[in-house]
């Protein structure tokens, strides 16, 4: 199908609901429509997921869009803490270890997401030891700029040390209360940028406005996660299963691509391994 037909597609699925939501709607670049990234100012971008879970396609289609921009990007496999909470709790371990590991800025993004356009150009003007989205005064930790900074380290570790004591409080409000905390403190040890909403898009979140175009849209995997919690019809399951429809209409290629090139890998290593 078409990304033209999937796109009329997800029209008529919004018909039924105010006009609103169909003018928020924004269309995922074809391939004709992107622009490669330059390197000049741009960093790595991270992400982590769960081994043997639905994150790990989430994950592939993150990369795929990463790099057919020609982005820099690393995803990582970790174990199943044992619930979305407290895998979701790994997220500052992950990121202590990924800034020390990189150089340079260094973006973290959640898997479920996918690149529209080459974010450095705007992040490399931000100088801060962290940037994150706010949306209505909550942090959200889907999109995070991390510094090369010695003040950046510690704020990671300080958000470790709070989520390893507490891996049932969601990590995003563990680390809004950190920088609230700081930034009312007479001496702020960290300085924090804002992230605009078009780095953490969501198609059909009215409040989610952006005027800039979007540079990393949400995909909201925790709708898949937590669809047993609810009974009947799920209606906002059902328009991220016609979201990814239509934005998988033009990554599959560079996702089988992806995979092809990990199988051969992996097969090349098992050889050397054996001879």
């Amino acid at each position: 199908m078409t990304n033209k037909k999937l796109l009329y597609r997800l029209f008529d699925f919004f018909s039924t609901s105010p006009a609103k939501y169909r003018n928020h709607l924004i269309s995922f670049p074809t391939d004709a429509e992107i622009v490669q990234a330059s390197d000049a100012g741009s960093g790595d971008i991270v992400g982590f997921f769960t081994s043997n879970s639905m994150y790990e396609h989430e994950a592939s289609r993150m990369e795929a869009s990463a790099k057919r921009l020609g982005l820099n990007v690393h995803t990582t496999a970790v174990d199943s803490a044992g619930s979305w909470v407290r895998n979701a709790a790994l997220k500052p371990t992950f990121l202590l270890d990924a800034r020390k590991a990189h150089r340079g800025p260094l973006l973290y993004v959640d898997v479920d997401a996918v690149f529209h356009r080459d974010p450095w150009p705007v992040l490399k003007n931000y100088d801060c030891d962290i940037a994150v989205y706010r949306e209505k005064g909550r942090v959200i930790s889907a999109t995070i700029l991390l510094s090369d900074t010695p003040a950046t380290l510690r704020l990671l570790e300080v958000w470790k040390e709070r989520c390893d004591r507490d891996p049932d409080i969601w990590d995003q409000v563990v680390l809004e209360h950190i920088l609230n905390e700081d930034s009312l403190s007479a001496s702020p040890q960290w300085t924090v940028g804002a992230l605009p909403s078009s780095f953490c898009w969501i198609f059909d979140r009215l409040s989610n406005k952006t005027s800039d175009g979007v540079y990393v849209e949400q995909l909201q995997a925790s709708r898949q996660a937590k669809a047993h919690e609810s009974r009947g019809r799920n209606k906002m399951l059902e328009r991220r299963e016609q979201r990814i429809e239509m934005i998988e209409a033009v990554l599959t290629p560079m996702m089988n691509a992806n995979r092809n090139e990990k199988a051969a890998l992996d097969a090349a290593f098992l050889d050397k391994a054996a001879s």
